[in-house]
């Protein structure tokens, strides 16, 4: 951090898309295994297995997710789907099923049950490509929403089920699923948050969304639609600096209190800009936010206190969590 340069863009294309890459890696893709009871092991294929229960061997998908039809939407409510059932998409709801994949053409009656990396490249190909079918080309590879997938358990692989659930989830950085309300389609897709949201800090890294009175990464401190700047085409990644330089500024002084605010409490200033590809999308909207890094420059520094009032700023990392969050598991509080 150095006092000259209060105020600086983000570095990253999208730091929840970056985190959940970072932190759940290969688990990505079995955002939803705790309901099927999956194998949960890194190395896949045959080795035991647990569901979110903890019963162990593998179980069936429940007949909601083979009834479910191309924009209908489920939900659950417990860390072991118990509950899982369909809902009406204007209540909140944790999958929104975009189709069906069929995986017989590349998997014969005698293939072996995919691993965990196999699984996860099967769902990145095949979903991604049902999802963006189901929204016109307009998925947004960088928004809020996800791809996700209940596969065939081992038990009916073997059995010859061969049929990959589609849907979209909303996972936050921890992997945990938040609810969403209402068809994606009908919604900006942008990975935004609300003004005055914090997002929590695991060692050095984003986290969840939290109380600004516990220790965070990075504080909300304004939302700027790029649209009502740019009416016309996509604009070029230096045009939006340039124009969010001085939005984010004003808008950080204005939240705050303050036009010195960032710099005195030893914070930074950034934001986000949106890709070609979000564009295309129709996502518009980014996040004006202020951090603070460590010391030697090796991540975030914990934060304590909003910067509307009084701030503390951590000079060592914040602990980490190094157990990961269940697949499936509904997240707790707001998004």
């Amino acid at each position: 951090m150095t006092g000259s340069s209060p105020l600086r863009r983000r570095k990253q294309p999208n730091t929840r898309l970056l985190m959940i890459s970072a932190v759940l890696g290969a688990l990505l893709v079995l955002v939803v295994s705790a309901v099927l009871n999956w194998p949960m092991t890194t190395s896949g294929g045959g080795g035991s297995s647990t569901g979110g229960s903890g019963q162990q061997g593998p179980a069936a998908a429940p007949a909601p997710v083979y009834e479910a039809r191309p924009g209908s939407c489920l939900n659950w409510t417990t860390a072991d789907a118990a509950d899982l059932g369909p809902v009406a998409c204007e209540q909140p709801h944790l999958f929104e099923v975009t189709g069906r994949a069929d995986l017989s053409q590349q998997f014969g009656d005698d293939a072996p049950y995919p691993d965990t990396a196999t699984w996860q490249r099967i769902k990145q190909q095949r979903c991604t490509q049902v999802s963006q079918r189901f929204l016109s080309d307009r998925l947004d590879p960088n928004g809020r929403f996800a791809v996700g997938a209940f596969t065939p358990s081992s038990e009916g692989w073997f059995e010859g089920d061969r049929v990959l659930h589609c849907g979209l989830q909303q996972p936050g950085p921890s992997g945990a699923l938040y609810p969403i309300v209402g068809p994606v389609a009908t919604q900006d897709q942008s990975d935004t948050y609300d003004v005055g949201r914090c997002l929590g800090i695991n060692g050095v890294d984003v986290w969840d969304p939290v109380d600004c009175g516990q220790p965070h990464s990075v504080e909300i401190t304004g939302t700027v639609n790029l649209g009502d700047q740019f009416p016309g085409g996509y604009p070029a990644e230096g045009d939006q600096d340039g124009f969010l330089a001085d939005r984010c500024r004003d808008l950080t002084a204005e939240f705050a209190g303050s036009p010195d605010a960032t710099q005195d409490k030893g914070l930074i200033g950034y934001w986000d800009t949106l890709s070609q590809e979000s564009w295309n999308a129709g996502s518009r909207t980014v996040n004006c936010k202020v951090s603070a890094q460590l010391p030697d420059g090796s991540g975030l520094a914990p934060v304590t206190g909003s910067i509307q009032g009084e701030v503390q700023v951590g000079d060592a990392p914040a602990p980490e969590n190094r157990v990961p969050v269940e697949p499936g598991v509904p997240a707790t509080g707001e998004r």
